[in-house]
Order: C-alpha cells, then structure tokens, then sequence
C-alpha cells in the first residue's frame, strides 16, 4: 500500500513491529469461511528454542482463494495438472455406469 495514504498512527505502528518469518500453518474450515493459523518466529534463536507466535487470520472462502491466486501469481507457480484417467480406469468406469470425470483443462493464468 502506498505509504501516502495511510494514517500516520498506522504507520507508526508498522514502523515498531519487528518482522517475523513464517515457519509454518494450519486452518480450520468454519461454516462461512476459513480460520488460518499461521506461525512465525522473529529469529532463528527463536525457532530454536521454540518460541513460535501464532496469529488468527479469519477470511471468506472468497478471500481464501483470492489470496491462493496472488500468491501463485507473484511466485509464478500455477496448479499440477491432475493425471488423465488409465484407458483402463475409464474403461472400467464406463462398464460399471460410472462417468469419469472428464480431464481439467490446463491451469489458467489469473489477471490481477
């Protein structure tokens, strides 16, 4: 965000906030949304001894994937394409009535 256009309380306080590394996550589906757990340590003495902070992030499923996205975007990493289905997977799945489904198409690049 542009530094401009912030309050100065709120960038101050970004000023005195020590920068933390993330080591590590978790979630928790919730009914309308995701609780995301991340975990940081602010040193490498830190995660040593095992001082890790963890810190609540709770977002929309909407937001869950916005952020999925950017984050592939900026790392330029896309998707693994899923395997197609054996010929003998689909022949199998069409002699008992199962449909398999029909193979994804290839993983799109998102705009911004």
């Amino acid at each position: 965000m542009n530094d401009e256009l912030q309050p100065s309380a709120v960038k101050q306080k970004s000023i005195d906030q020590t920068p933390t590394a993330l080591v590590g996550w978790t979630h928790l589906d919730m009914p309308n949304g995701i609780d995301l757990r991340i975990e940081c340590a602010r040193s490498r003495i830190a995660l040593d001894n095992d001082v890790i902070e963890q810190r609540d992030i709770v977002m929309t499923r909407n937001q869950a994937l916005l952020l999925a996205r950017y984050l592939l975007k900026v790392t330029g990493q896309t998707l693994p394409e899923e395997p197609r289905p054996t010929f003998w997977a689909r022949l199998r799945g069409s002699l008992s009535g199962n449909r398999t489904p029909a193979r994804r198409p290839a993983a799109r690049n998102f705009a911004s």
